[in-house]
């Protein structure tokens, strides 16, 4: 299960996940999350250490790359491999499948269409998420934030974006009743934003349907 900033925005311990703690941070006077791989018991104690600092290297790099490509994330303030650790700036706002909750039918189909418009320009510039769901996007003040890349990769493989794509639809599908109509609205953003690629990673997602997230 992946941890959202949003759920630890507050007082209370750690969220903790299957692969990370994230708990309220401060840093130079900045509202901010510390997220910390966990160590694995069942793995050698120096692969576990060598594979949480290059998930966490790996992280950090892809947060990067998405806001070099104009997706909206969280910016790194600090990192710490031999820790496996990151300061992240503090995304305050309900996640989407909150905001999706309370909004009518003009502004729930805004948000996804922000949604897929993120999810292209990610694509387009070879980045995965690899957990994209409505509950790892934040309804900022100002638009929407992408959090939660520890599952993500560099990767221009039309299998990798169309299992996003299924993600997104799976999400709204198990929490919404509106699910067909903001599916639409989703990949009809995404298809609009990139025009070039769309096509091919839409049409994996037909094949990924088919068969579920896992291959």
């Amino acid at each position: 299960m992946a941890v959202t900033q949003a759920a630890s925005r507050d007082a209370s311990p750690p969220a903790r996940g299957a692969e990370a703690t994230v708990e309220p941070a401060a840093w130079l006077g900045v509202g901010a999350v510390r997220k910390r791989r966990l160590p694995k018991a069942y793995r050698h104690p120096g692969l576990d250490a060598r594979l949480r600092a290059a998930r966490t290297r790996t992280e950090a790099a892809l947060l990067a790359a998405a806001r070099a490509a104009g997706v909206r994330v969280p910016l790194v303030l600090d990192a710490d491999l031999a820790a496996a650790e990151l300061v992240l700036e503090r995304i305050e706002g309900p996640t989407l499948r909150d905001a999706l909750r309370r909004a009518d039918a003009a502004q729930g189909e805004r948000l996804v269409r922000e949604l897929g418009s993120s999810a292209a320009r990610l694509h387009a510039a070879g980045l995965t998420h690899g957990d994209l769901t409505t509950s790892n996007a934040i309804a900022a003040p100002d638009g929407l934030v992408l959090i939660d890349f520890g599952l993500g990769a560099f990767s221009e493989q039309p299998e990798d974006h169309g299992v996003d794509l299924h993600l997104v639809e799976e999400a709204l599908e198990a929490t919404d009743a509106r699910a067909a109509a903001l599916t639409d609205a989703f990949l009809d953003a995404y298809a609009a934003a990139w025009p070039q690629g769309a096509a091919k990673a839409l049409q994996r997602l037909e094949l990924v349907r088919g068969r579920g997230r896992y291959r």
